[in-house]
């Protein structure tokens, strides 16, 4: 089965909501491109970026919640449309993505949720919490990411319904494969290299102000 890729909305369709998580450790490049084509690509108003408080898996590399969530402020700063929200790091305890959509779909009733996610994580969606449910509460568009195919063979063998898997398979935003990682850009801030173009230059002074990453 082939994906699809979803065809630029009119002005009057623009009335559902994208959400792209993640731990945002750092902001960089590819989430703003990838918010530049949300807005090209799916019936939406308004991109939330949702950076996560406690992930469930945990990552000691991961810098404070509260610099994170400043760091996309910046990283989104003046850009229409998009709301850095706070809704995980406010919360106590593990954050779960299935939560933050149940919390949106009744703040925002009657409006279509789409959630953004990386190919990377495609295979990895049956063991997050709730996956059924949460499969049920959005619609999930899918990124390129390299290295990480989007097809029938992908999903094969996992904990998913007919009409899950042709759902995944069907909503995929056009692109090249990305390549850029937050965890190889912490490694070469770590290496001494501070002008790393492919993360904003607010978030560059951030970090260097705030000694993350050292």
């Amino acid at each position: 089965m082939s994906s699809k890729t979803p065809s630029p909305p009119t002005p009057g369709e623009r009335q559902g909501i994208a959400v792209l998580g993640g731990s945002f450790n750092p902001p960089h490049c590819t989430h703003q491109r990838l918010a530049a084509a949300a807005f090209s690509h799916l019936p939406i108003s308004e991109l939330r970026i949702v950076p996560a408080g406690t992930p469930p898996h945990k990552d000691l590399d991961l810098a404070p919640a509260a610099h994170r969530l400043a760091m996309c402020r910046l990283a989104f700063a003046n850009r229409p449309g998009i709301v850095v929200d706070d809704r995980e790091v406010r919360r106590s305890g593990p954050s779960f993505t299935v939560d933050t959509l149940q919390e949106l779909t009744t703040e925002a009733p009657g409006r279509v949720l789409f959630f953004l996610i990386g190919s990377d994580n495609l295979r990895l969606l049956p063991t997050w919490r709730d996956h059924h449910r949460l499969l049920a509460l959005c619609t999930i568009v899918t990124y390129p990411r390299a290295g990480h195919a989007i097809s029938a063979n992908t999903l094969r063998g996992l904990d998913l319904t007919p009409a899950e898997r042709e759902g995944l398979l069907s909503h995929v935003l056009p692109g090249p494969a990305d390549a850029v990682a937050a965890s190889d850009l912490r490694r070469r801030w770590r290496r001494g290299e501070r002008n790393l173009a492919e993360i904003p230059a607010a978030v560059r002074s951030y970090i260097e102000a705030h000694a993350l990453y050292g």
